[in-house]
């Protein structure tokens, strides 16, 4: 449990660590939520807490991992660094959209491109 406790703290490496699956280049939506949920509950009860071991181990439980398959996953993706900005980025969507389904934060509007002005025609 220590090995895990230090992957979820290493906050920003650790996202490289759960980008794919064993012998596979994607990132899987599901590694995607357990990350997510993970962080937000580091976030809620901090790393050291009793609480928050406890919610950590739920968790995995709730995503059918132990520690020993995430620590597992986790070594092959620090291994495969492109996946670190796609997998960064979906991490980062799904917490944004847990936040807007918890009204804690606005909806952001993605970058859009500006329409082009119209010219009145004479």
């Amino acid at each position: 449990m220590g090995c895990l406790r230090s992957k979820i703290g290493l906050g920003i490496f650790a996202l490289s660590a759960l980008a794919c699956t064993e012998g596979s280049n994607s990132i899987p939506s599901d590694f995607v939520r357990l990350y997510g949920d993970l962080r937000i509950a580091t976030r809620e009860f901090g790393e050291t807490s009793t609480d928050g071991r406890i919610a950590r181990v739920r968790i995995l439980e709730r995503y059918g991992y132990t520690a020993e398959r995430f620590d597992s996953i986790a070594e092959k993706i620090q291994r495969s660094a492109d996946l670190w900005e796609p997998f960064q980025n979906a991490v980062v969507e799904y917490v944004d959209s847990v936040a807007v389904s918890a009204k804690a934060i606005a909806p952001q509007v993605k970058n859009i491109p500006a329409a082009k002005p119209k010219v009145a025609k004479k």
